[in-house]
């Protein structure tokens, strides 16, 4: 029985082990889309500006072929903004994904924690029934052994 204990033991430490893996997956994945987040935020800002300075009017004549750099420069912007999105939805695609695995990993740990707890009960249980065995037959052994010499002194 105690043998039985270890070995599960064991399966229960590969899968706490498991779950810890996930867990930092999770916090990698989190940490990226935070990164994601900054970066997107960061563009937003950069292309704001730069759409502010296209739509303000000018002291200046600027040339077409300038205001046509200009709306290209926006349009690029634009571009990696939605690749950016992008990237974010996929990494929260991800992160949804990682979560789901982590709560599986989880449950299958809490189920392994309860059948190894159940186990050392029985262990336990098998024990003490043993020990008890032992010692009603260590009464059993005494009180014959008195009972032979009450007879023998007789």
């Amino acid at each position: 029985m105690n043998k039985e204990v270890v070995r599960f033991n064991k399966v229960l430490h590969v899968r706490e082990i498991e779950r810890g893996v996930v867990q930092t997956e999770l916090a990698g994945r989190l940490q990226e889309e935070g990164a994601i987040v900054g970066r997107i935020n960061e563009m937003e800002t950069v292309r704001d500006n730069a759409l502010d300075d296209f739509c303000a009017t000018r002291e200046e004549t600027v040339s077409p072929t300038q205001l046509w750099f200009e709306r290209q420069n926006i349009d690029m912007m634009e571009r990696k903004l939605s690749d950016g999105r992008q990237e974010l939805e996929v990494c929260r695609v991800k992160i949804e994904e990682t979560r789901v695995e982590l709560v599986s990993r989880h449950q299958n740990v809490q189920l392994m924690e309860r059948y190894v707890d159940k186990l050392k009960s029985r262990a336990h249980q098998a024990m003490i029934k043993a020990e008890q065995n032992n010692l009603d037959d260590i009464t059993s052994m005494r009180f014959r052994s008195g009972k032979i010499k009450k007879e023998g002194a007789r």
